[in-house]
C-alpha cells in the first residue's frame, strides 16, 4: 500500500511526459500553419513586387527605385523563409528530444502505459495534419505550387507520423530505460 500511495504522490515523471508531448504536438501544429502562411505569403509577394516595381515615375520621384529597394528586399526575404522555417522546424524536433535527455526525474515504470496512449495520441494526430496537408499539397491552385516549392519543410510534415513516432520511441527508451544507473525513482 505505501508503495501505491508514494506512486501517487510522485507526479514528476506525468509532467514531464504531458509537457513532451505538448511539446510535439506543437511543432506539428506550428509547421503547418507556418508551411501554409508562407505560401501565402510567397503568392503575395510574387504578385506584389512585379507590380510596384513597375511604378515608373511620380513627379520627380523614381517609385520603382524606392520599390526595389523595398519590395525587392522583402520578396528576398521572402523567398528564403521557407528555409527558415524548415532549419527552425528541425531545431525544435532537436530540442524536444534534448528536453527528455535533460529532464532529471526518471519516471516511473509505472507510466509506460501513459507514455505509450500518448504516443497513440501524437500518431492520431499527426495523421490528421499530415493528411490535412497532403490535401493542400496536391492541389491545383497556387497555394499549392507554393506548398510544392517548399521542398524540405513539406517533406518533413508529409512524414510527419513517421518522424513523431521515431522520436517518441527513441526518447521513450531513453526515458525509461537509459538513465537507471543515475538514480531515478524504481
Amino acid at each position: 500500500m505505501n508503495k501505491i500511495n508514494q506512486l501517487k504522490n510522485d507526479k514528476r515523471g506525468i509532467y514531464g511526459i504531458i509537457v513532451f508531448f505538448i511539446i510535439l504536438f506543437s511543432i506539428i501544429i506550428i509547421g503547418f500553419i507556418s508551411a501554409v502562411a508562407i505560401g501565402v505569403i510567397k503568392f503575395g509577394s510574387g504578385e506584389i513586387t512585379p507590380v510596384m516595381k513597375d511604378l515608373g515615375m511620380v513627379e520627380d520621384y523614381n517609385m520603382s527605385g524606392a520599390a526595389t529597394y523595398t519590395f525587392g528586399v522583402m520578396d528576398t526575404f521572402v523567398q528564403s523563409l521557407p528555409w527558415i522555417v524548415a532549419f527552425a522546424y528541425v531545431v525544435a524536433l532537436i530540442f524536444s528530444v534534448l528536453f527528455v535527455m535533460a529532464y532529471s526525474s526518471n519516471p516511473h515504470p509505472a507510466f509506460i502505459g501513459v507514455y505509450i496512449a500518448f504516443i497513440f495520441l501524437l500518431i492520431l494526430g499527426s495523421i490528421i495534419l499530415s493528411n490535412a496537408y497532403q490535401d493542400i499539397y496536391e492541389g491545383g491552385d497556387e497555394i499549392a505550387a507554393q506548398l510544392q516549392s517548399q521542398t524540405a519543410l513539406s517533406y518533413m510534415i508529409l512524414y510527419s507520423p513517421f518522424i513523431m513516432t521515431l522520436i517518441a520511441f527513441i526518447t521513450g527508451i531513453y526515458l525509461f530505460v537509459g538513465k537507471q544507473d543515475e538514480g531515478g525513482t524504481v
